[in-house]
């Protein structure tokens, strides 16, 4: 064979041998990379906290008492006293009716009642000029009929005082039927008054409890009906949030539950409790709309206001914890990855109550034991690999 064949063949043997090394090399590495090298995780002790599990909610600042004030009668209005953002009192006058011609109507009753009292009087002194008419009649009808019985009278002059005995008690009569028809005129009259007085009355309106002017409706001039709104007052001191819940919580509410409030943009956190549990849900949304009652606002506040509300639903002091999104689910549930020997391995605990961050472990893990986690979202853990932390 030439020198050059034997040159071609070593040249081709070197060619392989180099190959079968990058071969060998890749393999290696992928082993080293798949098998060998510690996966990355991340991981967390099981620790003793308190978990505190709390359903939340959005909704609205309302008052206690709120009230809709209008008249109830129709007329214009006279002048409003305040205005909105005005703080009132119980009683306070807020607006008014012209009652130019209320008052008249007043001062007119208030003459037919002096007129009938007048009459009255009048009456009261016929009536004693008619009893002494007819006292005096019957005084001589006894006298007559004495006479006539001993002779000293004919019978005609009997019959005569007698005639005048009854005209005269017919005059009575009538007296007294003209004092009882002027006594129920009085009564009337009194009435009539009382109507009007109460009209004038009616024609202011008043604070029914101490609270602030929400919103101005009307404006003097304005010709009001009986319903029409004025003024919208709220007591702002009787505050509570009225927040939808899912129906799914219903059965784990129950009234004077702890709960917090969170008013937007605020960072401060009010403490409260739930106040009202209702016993209808939305027919749409599926939702409760729950009352919880802030234990003290030092700022200020509007009605209507949006605000948060937490309920606490449950709470486990000193509990065993692992952080939540360390918490893997597949279709056999839930499960967790744990170091054992400083290799990846599975566990399925039993778990409990969860908060936002946090969730309970009844058994399956004990204190200090390491749970591990796959460094990225969406990854599976390694299992029976060593790891290292990232």
């Amino acid at each position: 064979m030439s020198a050059r064949g034997v040159v071609g063949r070593a040249l081709a043997g070197l060619r392989r041998a180099a190959w079968l090394v990058v071969v060998v090399a890749v393999v290696a590495a992928v082993l080293w990379a798949r098998l060998l090298r510690p996966a990355p995780v991340v991981s967390a002790r099981v620790e003793r906290a308190t978990v505190v599990e709390e359903v939340s909610g959005r909704g609205t600042v309302e008052s206690e008492r709120e009230a809709a004030l209008g008249f109830d009668l129709v007329g214009r209005l006279s002048r409003v006293e305040v205005e909105e953002g005005a703080r009132v009192t119980m009683g306070q006058e807020l607006a008014r009716l012209e009652t130019d011609q209320a008052q008249a109507d007043l001062r007119s009753a208030q003459t037919g009642i002096s007129a009938a009292r007048a009459s009255l009087q009048r009456i009261a002194a016929d009536e004693e000029r008619a009893r002494a008419v007819l006292a005096t009649a019957e005084r001589e009808a006894r006298r007559t009929q004495q006479l006539v019985e001993g002779g000293s009278l004919p019978p005609q002059q009997r019959d005569d005082a007698t005639d005048r005995v009854r005209v005269a008690r017919a005059d009575l009569d009538r007296v007294l039927a003209q004092r009882s028809e002027a006594t129920r005129g009085i009564d009337v009259a009194a009435g009539g008054a009382e109507q009007r007085r109460v009209a004038v009355v009616r024609a202011a309106l008043l604070a029914p409890f101490d609270g602030i002017v929400t919103r101005r409706l009307r404006e003097p001039g304005d010709t009001v009906t009986v319903g029409s709104t004025v003024l919208r007052i709220a007591d702002t001191r009787r505050v509570y949030v009225k927040a939808a819940l899912d129906e799914t919580v219903l059965h784990r509410l129950a009234v004077e539950q702890r709960a917090s409030v969170v008013f937007p943009g605020s960072p401060d956190v009010i403490p409260g409790v739930l106040t009202r549990i209702p016993w209808e849900a939305d027919r749409q949304t599926h939702e409760l709309l729950v009352d919880v009652t802030p234990s003290a606002i030092a700022r200020r506040t509007a009605i209507g206001q949006r605000a948060d509300v937490k309920i606490e639903l449950g709470r486990r002091e000193r509990a065993l914890t692992i952080p939540l999104g360390m918490v893997m689910r597949d279709t056999a549930g839930a499960y967790v990855g744990v170091d054992r020997g400083g290799r990846v391995a599975v566990v399925r605990p039993e778990l409990g109550i969860a908060s936002a961050t946090q969730v309970e472990v009844l058994s399956g893990l004990g204190e200090g034991d390491v749970v591990l986690g796959p460094a990225r979202p969406g990854e599976a853990l390694p299992v029976g690999r060593r790891w290292e932390a990232r």
